[in-house]
């Protein structure tokens, strides 16, 4: 019984330094993501939204979060929830694109990794409870 309980605790603990592993892969992917350009704020967005000219109808694009993070463009001092980014394709727009899918990539990661580590805490209460059996075996024994 000894070998087989050993062997339950030898593969936890094998499963264990896996999940160690991945979770320092994931947070090594999440600092070349970052360290590659600016990233966008949490929970935040682009918004597609009409303006009628005098003439026609135009689609602009603004970048939205829940939080009023973006100075305003005519005072600094005062915070918008939008970053007005234009047309499709211009430079902010582009940018702001890019900057999202960086964040979406974070996000990705870091609920990646919480999962890992929900199993990390399972693994753990696996060990527990091999090692109450194993002590509830000694105990009926003697």
């Amino acid at each position: 019984m000894s070998k087989k309980i050993s062997s339950s605790t030898e593969d936890i603990i094998m499963r264990a330094d896996i999940l160690a592993a991945l979770i320092s892969n994931f947070e090594r992917e999440i600092k070349q993501i970052a360290e590659s350009g600016p990233v966008a704020p949490p929970d935040s967005w682009i918004l597609r939204y009409q303006v009628k000219g005098k003439s026609d109808t135009y689609w602009y694009y603004k970048l939205q979060c829940k939080e009023a993070i973006f100075p305003e463009q005519g005072d600094s001092s005062k915070f918008s929830k939008y970053k007005h980014l234009g047309k499709p394709g211009s430079t902010v727009y582009n940018e702001a694109i890019i900057c999202l899918a960086r964040r979406v990539k974070i996000d990705a990661l870091e609920r990646m990794i919480n999962t890992i580590k929900q199993g990390w805490l399972d693994l753990y209460e696996e060990k527990e409870k091999n090692e109450r059996r194993k002590y509830s075996r000694n105990k009926n024994a003697n």
